[in-house]
C-alpha cells in the first residue's frame, strides 16, 4: 500500500482526519499490520496542537452521550469530539500549567478532567468538560476551571470514581507514594491523607473492592506498582492507610502498571524494562488476588514481539495493551483461571519494527460505549480503532483470494479479488499518483495519474544596471545560483548573490527550491545550573530524519582544548561518518557537513572520552522531542528507562538543511553596464557584432516602436536606445 495515498487530510465541517476509515483485510489496514481491528480514523499530532503525545482518557457527555477524547501532549492537553469516529473534530487545547514535559496524565470524574505532569511546579489542572458542548468555531484555546497546587510534579493520577477520590502518585510529596484527595467537589480538591510506607508509586488502580478476599470486601483498596513490587494498600481511612502486602517477583526490572479483571480476582501487570534489559519478549504477569495479603503470580503471557509494554486496561473480558512499537494488543481472559491469556487481536501503529524501544503507542482508552478504542502514538498522534466484529477464527479461506487468511478456520464470505494495481478490491489503488517525470512529486510506481503533480514556481527575472561597483541580487531562501543554463552544480545556495564589478554585461541562471535552509533545533545552549562536564562516548542523542538532509554543524562546550571527533551512526550501529576537529575550551561550533538519508534511530555521539563535554542533567527543563524544522527530530538519549529523557548529551543548536530539494526551471538574472559608459560606434569597434537586444528587465526581445532597449555587443559593450520608428 502506498503510504502517500493514505495521508491526504480531509476537512469536513471542523473535522480533521488523516487516513480515512480502513478495514483490516488480509492482515493489513492500509500500511498497518492488524488482526480483528479496523482503523476508523487517524489525526496527526500537528493537527492536535503539536508536540509529542502521551496519556489518553475519555469522557461521555451524560446529556447526549457524545464521546470525547482527551489526549496529553508534551505542551498541553487536546480535546477531540469522536461522536462520529470517522470524522473526529479537534475542539481545542489546554496549555501546560508551567513548562513542557514528556509525561502528562489525565483522568475524568464528574464531568471534569484532572491533569498532572512531571513538569516542575505544574500541580493539577482541573478542566470543566461541559465547556466542550456546542463549540461553533473550533479549535479554541481553553483555560482551566481550577487548580490544585498541593504537589508540584506528579508522574500519574489515579481516580476512584466510586468514592470521589483522586490519588497523586510519583509526586514530589510523601516519598512519591499516595497523595490522597477528596474531589467530590471537583473544583475544590481537599487533601485527606497519604501513604508513603512502601516508597514511590509509579502507577495504581484504586477500587471499592468486591473481590473474593472477604477480609476486604467493601473497603477501598489500592493496587500499586511500586517500581519493584505490586503493593496492596487499604486506603479506606485515608488518614490511616494500611499496607496489606508488598510483593516482589523474580526478574523484576521496573514494575510499571497493571489493572484488575472486572471481578477483582486477578491483577495483570507489566514490567517496563525487562524486555530491554533481559532481551525477552513482551511479558505480562498474572496475579491471583484470592488473598490480598499473599498475592501469587500464577503465570505469564509472553507475546510474539520484543516490544516494551506500557499501559494496559481490562474491559468486557479483554485486556487492551499499549505495547510501544508493537501497538495495541488485545488479550482474551477467558482462561485466566488456568493462568492463560490468548492474543485475539492487534493493530500495529509502528509498522517499521517491534523492537524494545520507547516509540509508538503510549496508552489507550477502551471504555467508550460505542466501542471505539482511542490510542495515543507518541510521535504521530491519535488513532481511533474498532473491533472487527466478533473475535474469532472466521476469515477468507480461499488461497486464490487477495485477502486469504491462512489462520481462518471458517469462511465468512469476505474473500476479495485483486484490483488493477495488485491490491485488494475496494482498496485505494496504490498505482495512482503523479506520472509527470518533470514534477516534484513524480511517483515511479504510479501508472494512473491522479492530478497531484506540482512544480516549483520559477523566480521572476531581474535586471540590474551596473555602475561602478558590484551588484547584489536578492531572492528567497534556498535559491540555487548557476553560472550557466546547463551547469550541474550551483555556484551558491542562499537568498542573495554578489556579482563582482565587470566592464561587460553578466548573466546568472537562478532556480527556486522547496527545501528548508538554515534550520536549527535542539537545546539552544546548556543550562549550566543543571548538568556537568561529562565523559563522552558512553551515551548519546538519538534522532530521526524525515527526508535527506545535510547536518551542517552542532555546538559543543568543552572542558579543555583537545582534538575531538563526532560520529553519526544508524539504528544498527553502523558508522555513517566520523568528523574530527580541534576544540577550544568552552564554546565551539563543530562543522560536520554530512548528508544523512531519511530514517529513524540515528545516533549522534562522541568518538572519544576527552575532552569532557557539557551534558544537561535532570531539572534542566528538557523537552524531547526537539523538532528541527520539518526535517528531523531529536527524540531521546540512549540512557536506559525513562531517564533517557532526563539527560541531554553534548550537542546543542543543530543546523540542518535539505539535501535533495525540488528545483524550478532556471531563469536569467542580468547585470547590464551603465549605458553612460558604453563605447560609441567608430572605426575602432566596427568589427563588433550585435549579440542580442534586451528590454529593461533583461529579457531578449524584438524591439518595437516607443520602447527603451539595450543593444548588447560581442565585445561586451552595450547601448541604450529609444526606438522611435
Amino acid at each position: 500500500m502506498n503510504m502517500r495515498l493514505l495521508c491526504f487530510c480531509f476537512l469536513f465541517s471542523y473535522s480533521l482526519v488523516c487516513v480515512a476509515q480502513t478495514p483490516c483485510v488480509n492482515g493489513m489496514a492500509g500500511p498497518y499490520p492488524c488482526e480483528n481491528i479496523n482503523l476508523l480514523a487517524f489525526v496527526g499530532n500537528e493537527e492536535l496542537g503539536g508536540g509529542s503525545m502521551n496519556d489518553i482518557w475519555g469522557w461521555v457527555d451524560p446529556l447526549d452521550s457524545a464521546e470525547y477524547v482527551i489526549i496529553g501532549r508534551s505542551s498541553g492537553a487536546s480535546f477531540i469530539d469522536i461522536t462520529d469516529p470517522v470524522n473526529p473534530i479537534y475542539l481545542g487545547n489546554l496549555p501546560t500549567e508551567t513548562s513542557n514535559s514528556t509525561w502528562r496524565d489525565i483522568k475524568v470524574y464528574n464531568n471534569h478532567a484532572f491533569i498532572v505532569s512531571e513538569a516542575s511546579g505544574h500541580g493539577m489542572q482541573i478542566f470543566d468538560l461541559t465547556n466542550l458542548r456546542d463549540i461553533e468555531s473550533p479549535p479554541l484555546l481553553f483555560e482551566e476551571a481550577a487548580h490544585y497546587s498541593g504537589w508540584g510534579r506528579a508522574h500519574n493520577l489515579v481516580i476512584n470514581e466510586s468514592s470521589g477520590r483522586a490519588y497523586g502518585v510519583g509526586t514530589d510529596t510523601f516519598s512519591g507514594g499516595l497523595h490522597i484527595l477528596d474531589i467530590s467537589d471537583p473544583l475544590n480538591p481537599v487533601a485527606i491523607g497519604d501513604f508513603s510506607e512502601d516508597g514511590y508509586t509509579h502507577d495504581a488502580q484504586v477500587v471499592n473492592y468486591s473481590g473474593p478476599d472477604t477480609n476486604y470486601q467493601g473497603r477501598e483498596i489500592a493496587f500499586a506498582c511500586n517500581e519493584n513490587t505490586v503493593t496492596v494498600v487499604d486506603v479506606t481511612d485515608p488518614d490511616d492507610a494500611a499496607l496489606i502486602s508488598s510483593n516482589g517477583y523474580a526478574g523484576s526490572s521496573y514494575t510499571h502498571q497493571g489493572w484488575l479483571t472486572e471481578d477483582h480476582r486477578y491483577f495483570i501487570s507489566n514490567d517496563e524494562l525487562d524486555e530491554q534489559y533481559d532481551g525477552i519478549n513482551t511479558t505480562s504477569f498474572i496475579w491471583d488476588m484470592m488473598d490480598l495479603s499473599a498475592p501469587e503470580i500464577i503465570g505469564t503471557f509472553v507475546s510474539s514481539t520484543q516490544a516494551i509494554d506500557h499501559n494496559l486496561y481490562t474491559h468486557n473480558g479483554l485486556v487492551y495493551q499499549s505495547n510501544y512499537r508493537a501497538g495495541l494488543r488485545i488479550l482474551d481472559t477467558e482462561n485466566i483461571a488456568n493462568a492463560s491469556l490468548e492474543e485475539v487481536g492487534y493493530f500495529d501503529v509502528y509498522p517499521a519494527n517491534n523492537s524494545a524501544q520507547f516509540n509508538g503507542t503510549w496508552s489507550n482508552y477502551p471504555y467508550f460505549p460505542s466501542g471505539v478504542i482511542a490510542v495515543s502514538h507518541i510521535e504521530e498522534g491519535l488513532f481511533l480503532l474498532g473491533l472487527a466484529g466478533e473475535l474469532s477464527d472466521l476469515g477468507c479461506t480461499d488461497p486464490e483470494a487477495c485477502n486469504y487468511d491462512s489462520t481462518a478456520i471458517e469462511d465468512n464470505g469476505s474473500c476479495l479479488g485483486f484490483n488493477i494495481c495488485g491490491g485488494c478490491e475496494n482498496e485505494a489503488l496504490f498505482c495512482i499518483g503523479c506520472t509527470d517525470l518533470s514534477a516534484c512529486n513524480y511517483n515511479l510506481e504510479a501508472t494512473i495519474d491522479d492530478g497531484t503533480c506540482f512544480l516549483i514556481e520559477a523566480p521572476t527575472p531581474q535586471t540590474i544596471v551596473q555602475e561602478d561597483e558590484a551588484v547584489v541580487f536578492q531572492n528567497g531562501p534556498g535559491t540555487f545560483w548557476y553560472d550557466s543554463s546547463t551547469a550541474l552544480d550551483p555556484i551558491s545556495i542562499g537568498d542573495s548573490l554578489v556579482m563582482s564589478y565587470e566592464s561587460f554585461p553578466q548573466t546568472v541562471w537562478v532556480a527556486n527550491s522547496d527545501g528548508e535552509w538554515d534550520v536549527t533545533g535542539g537545546e539552544e545552549e546548556p543550562d549550566f545550573n543543571n548538568g556537568q562536564y561529562h565523559d563522552n562516548n558512553g551515551y548519546w542523542l538519538l534522532f530521526d530524519v524525515y527526508e535527506a538532509v545535510i547536518l551542517e554543524s552542532v555546538e559543543v562546550y568543552a572542558e579543555e582544548s583537545a582534538v575531538h571527533s563526532i560520529i553519526i551512526i544508524d539504528t544498527d550501529g553502523t558508522v555513517l561518518a566520523e568528523v574530527f576537529q580541534a576544540l577550544d575550551a568552552g564554546f565551539n561550533e563543530f562543522s560536520l557537513d554530512v548528508e544523512i538519508p531519511a530514517g529513524e534511530g540515528y545516533g549522534l555521539r562522541s568518538g572519544n572520552e576527552s575532552p569532557f563535554l557539557w551534558r544537561d542533567a535532570p531539572y534542566a527543563d528538557l523537552n524531547f522531542p526537539y523538532a528541527i524544522g520539518s526535517l528531523a527530530s531529536i527524540v531521546s538519549s540512549t540512557v536506559s528507562s525513562e531517564n533517557q529523557y532526563n539527560y541531554y548529551y553534548f550537542f546543542y543548536n543543530w543546523r540542518l538543511h535539505s539535501a535533495d530539494p525540488c528545483l524550478s526551471s532556471r531563469v536569467e538574472f542580468n547585470v547590464l553596464i551603465d549605458p553612460s559608459n558604453t563605447v560609441e560606434i567608430n572605426s575602432e569597434n566596427v568589427n563588433r557584432e550585435l549579440v542580442k537586444i534586451v528590454d529593461q528587465l533583461g529579457r531578449e526581445i524584438q524591439p518595437s516602436k516607443g520602447q527603451v532597449v539595450f543593444y548588447i555587443y560581442s565585445d561586451g559593450t552595450a547601448e541604450k536606445k529609444f526606438i522611435a520608428e
